[in-house]
C-alpha cells in the first residue's frame, strides 16, 4: 500500500535525480526512451480513477479491472517500442522486469477487482488495528481470497516508509532503474573507434 506500483512511481524521480547529478549526460540519454506518452496516458487514467471522475454507473471494481488490463497493454507496448535497448544485458533485464512487474500487480486486480494484501505485513509496516479495521479502497485481505494469489499480493513490509510491497513492485522498480542505466550507457557504435588496417590506413569500424 498505496496502490500497486505507486511506491515505484514515488521513488523513481528521486533515483533519476541522483543519477542525473552523478552523470550529467543521463538527462540527454533518457531521450532514447520511446513511448513515454503511454506512461503519461496511464498516469492520467490513474489520476481520473483516484479523483472519482468515472461515470457513477461504473462500479469501482470494474474501473480497477479496466485499468489493470490497460496497464498490462501499456507495459507490453512500452517494452516493444524500446526493444532496441535489448542489445545489451541491462536493457534486456529492464525490458523483462517492467512487463513482468506490471503484470504481477495488474493480474490480481483484473481478476479480483482489488489488490490482495497481508494483514500481518501491514502491521509490521506500521499500520495500527484501527487503520486495518476497514480495508483501503482497492484492497482486499489476503485471507479473503484464494491462497493462489499469495505470491502476487502485497506481502513485503517496509516500516520506514509505512508501505507493503508486492513482488511486482520490486520487479517494476528495478526494471525502471535498469532502464535508466541502459539509456545512460553509450551505444556500442558510439564507443567503438576507428580500426587500423594491415596497410596502416585507418578504416571506420562497423
Amino acid at each position: 500500500m498505496p496502490g500497486p506500483g505507486m511506491l515505484t512511481l514515488m521513488v523513481l524521480p528521486a533515483i533519476v535525480g541522483l543519477i542525473i547529478v552523478a552523470r550529467p549526460n543521463v538527462a540527454l540519454s533518457l531521450k532514447r526512451i520511446r513511448g513515454t506518452w503511454l506512461i503519461a496516458i496511464a498516469a492520467a487514467l490513474q489520476f481520473v480513477h483516484y479523483r472519482g471522475w468515472w461515470p457513477d454507473q461504473v462500479p469501482e471494481a470494474t474501473e480497477r479491472r479496466i485499468y489493470a488490463v490497460f496497464i498490462i497493454v501499456v507495459a507490453l507496448t512500452f517494452s516493444w517500442l524500446n526493444r532496441s535497448l535489448g542489445n545489451q544485458a541491462t536493457g534486456r533485464w529492464a525490458l523483462s522486469l517492467i512487463p513482468l512487474g506490471t503484470m504481477s500487480n495488474a493480474i490480481p486486480i483484473a481478476f479480483l477487482g482489488a489488490m490482495p494484501y497481508s494483514i500481518s505485513g501491514a502491521r509490521i509496516a506500521g499500520y495500527t488495528h484501527a487503520d486495518l479495521a476497514t480495508d483501503a479502497p482497492g484492497y482486499i485481505r489476503l485471507e479473503d481470497v484464494s491462497p493462489f494469489w499469495t505470491p502476487l499480493a502485497d506481502l513485503i513490509p517496509v516500516p520506514v516508509l509505512m508501505k507493503v510491497l508486492s513482488i511486482g513492485d520490486v520487479f517494476l522498480f528495478f526494471g525502471l532503474v535498469l532502464l535508466i542505466v541502459a539509456c545512460s550507457r553509450p551505444r556500442a557504435e558510439a564507443v567503438s573507434g576507428p580500426v587500423n588496417a594491415s596497410d596502416g590506413s585507418v578504416q571506420p569500424s562497423v
